[in-house]
Order: C-alpha cells, then sequence, then structure tokens
C-alpha cells in the first residue's frame, strides 16, 4: 500500500505544477513546476490545460509509467507497483530536484518586474550558474514586462535570472541551446533572493 500512496502523492504534485505554479500572459501559461516537466507532459499527452483535474492528473500518472488507467495502476500487485515507481522516479518527465542551490543574488542588477512578484537579474557568469545553464531546460519562459530578449541573446557576458520568490525558486534563461525560443533551468535556491 505504501507504493500507492506514493503514486497518489505524485499525482497531487502533478496537479500542482498545473494549477497553482502557473502565470498566464494573455494567451499563453507560463509554469513554474517543481516536480513535472510540464510543457513535456502537455505535448505527450494532450493535456487540456484549462480543464486539467486532480482524476486528470492521475490518469496521466498511470499513461506516465505505462499503465492504461489509474485503476489499473492502483490495483497492481505490490511488485508491479514496485517497478512502475522506478520507472516514474526515473522518467524524463520529473524534474530532477535533488540538488538545492544556496546561490547568494542579492545585490545584482534588476532588470525586469513581473506582475506576479517574479523578477529578472542581471548577473556575472557565476560557476553555480553556468552549471545550472548546462541541465536540460525544464520549462517556457516569456517576458515579465519589459525584457528585450533580443537584447539578452545577444549578452554573452551575463547570465539572466528569473528569480520566483513565492515558491523558493529560480529560473536560468537558456536561449538556443535546445530550442528556438526562451527556455529555463527551474531549480531551488535557498540563497538570499
Amino acid at each position: 500500500m505504501k507504493n500507492v500512496s506514493y503514486f497518489k502523492f505524485q499525482a497531487k504534485n502533478l496537479f500542482h505544477d498545473f494549477k497553482l505554479d502557473f502565470m498566464q500572459d494573455g494567451e499563453n501559461y507560463v509554469f513554474a513546476p517543481r516536480f513535472f516537466d510540464i510543457n513535456a507532459i502537455i505535448s505527450a499527452f494532450n493535456v487540456d490545460i484549462d480543464n486539467f483535474t486532480l482524476m486528470k492528473a492521475q490518469h496521466v500518472i498511470a499513461q506516465m509509467v505505462g499503465m492504461a488507467s489509474w485503476n489499473e495502476l492502483i490495483n497492481s500487485p505490490e511488485n508491479i507497483l514496485e517497478q512502475k515507481k522506478i520507472v516514474l522516479d526515473n522518467s524524463n518527465f520529473k524534474i530532477n530536484r535533488q540538488k538545492i542551490y544556496n546561490i547568494d543574488l542579492s545585490g545584482y542588477e534588476k532588470i525586469d518586474q513581473g506582475k506576479a512578484g517574479d523578477y529578472v537579474l542581471k548577473c556575472p557568469l557565476l560557476p553555480e550558474l553556468k552549471e545550472i545553464m548546462s541541465l536540460k531546460p525544464n520549462c517556457y519562459f516569456m517576458s515579465c514586462n519589459k525584457t528585450d530578449l533580443k537584447k539578452l541573446s545577444a549578452d554573452t557576458a551575463h547570465i539572466y535570472v528569473n528569480v520566483v520568490p513565492q515558491n523558493a525558486s529560480m529560473r536560468i534563461l537558456v536561449h538556443g541551446v535546445y530550442f528556438p525560443d526562451w527556455y529555463a533551468v527551474s531549480v531551488k535556491n535557498i540563497g538570499n533572493m
């Protein structure tokens, strides 16, 4: 039964990432997920963002581990659940949060302020930030208000960080590494922001 509880917890985390950690900028959604790669899940499982429920989150979790439905997953024998837990833990849909960073970002130039309390900092090429930049992007970034993304693209002497204080996270902006648009690597940061 402990594995069933695990999958229930993961479904709640997925639901939380969809419903509580997003901002709407006009027609577009900007996610700040903590547990799952929301953009990849939307593409892979054809998720309707506007009508996403906990029940749909449970169904997506089941699909991630190769099961047809939530019922099939939670009614599986314990040894199958243990295998499926390993599959989910190592899934490309999960954000690797094992490392929590402690980077002091106080004192760097704030170049933009978002409506939801987030802001963009212009930082030097700190080794810790460069390390995070090398990770696979896990969310999309849209300009807060006045950030000139073309200007940022040309600046190779700085790293731009979107700080999201409400969930103690930061997004290191990445352009053109994996995608033609601006994406970010979202991680937890317990340092001064």
